[in-house]
């Protein structure tokens, strides 16, 4: 495995990595380990906003996916996707000890419950079913471009790459786009619960 490229794999090539992993070889969950860290560390940062918390909760969620491999499932999400979710289940915690309060609505959250790892479904239950539902009930409020930039985002798990291209926009558009639809759904839903 050391002269392949992980930038380059697809979805496919992440699930026969975990494989591997499953079976404890260390180079393969070195690979993993390299590719996400640095991601996880921006993403959890964004989160937290605290560099030291941000790495601590990094090395939790790469001993996490070491740990509990055999849960991963690639015919049910992208490594990914599997992963970020194992992150912001590991935030939501610490943010809630911390502050003993719901997290805002944030653009990342508004994921399927499908994927999820049998061991982090407690997380999500119920809360997260009626944030799903909640997402489909104002998704006709948003302007067309914005409700295809969503379905394919967070319906149809798409990589935002894979979605510029599926519609052929730039990447940064459609960060704007899911930016404003979000903005724009955690307003109805905020109006409904008043």
């Amino acid at each position: 495995m050391t002269s392949v490229n992980p930038q380059t794999f697809s979805r496919q090539d992440w699930t026969v990595c975990m494989d591997k992993v499953k079976q404890h070889d260390k180079e393969a969950f070195a690979l993993v380990f390299h590719f996400f860290s640095p991601r996880l560390k921006q993403f959890v940062y964004k989160h937290l906003g605290n560099e030291q918390v941000a790495l601590e909760l990094v090395q939790e969620t790469m001993a996490t996916v070491w740990q509990k491999s055999h849960l991963f499932d690639g015919h049910k999400s992208s490594l990914s996707t599997w992963i970020y979710t194992i992150a912001r289940n590991l935030c939501f915690d610490l943010l809630r000890k911390q502050k003993g309060k719901e997290p805002h609505v944030l653009a990342e959250d508004i994921w399927p419950s499908d994927f999820c790892p049998p061991d982090l479904v407690e997380h999500y239950a119920p809360e997260h079913e009626m944030l799903k539902e909640q997402v489909l009930k104002f998704l006709d409020t948003l302007p067309e471009a914005q409700q295809k930039v969503v379905r394919a985002v967070y319906l149809e798990e798409l990589p935002h790459q894979q979605v510029a291209e599926m519609f052929n926009i730039p990447l940064g558009t459609v960060k704007s786009r899911l930016r404003l639809a979000v903005e724009k759904l955690r307003t109805s839903i905020d109006a409904e619960r008043l």
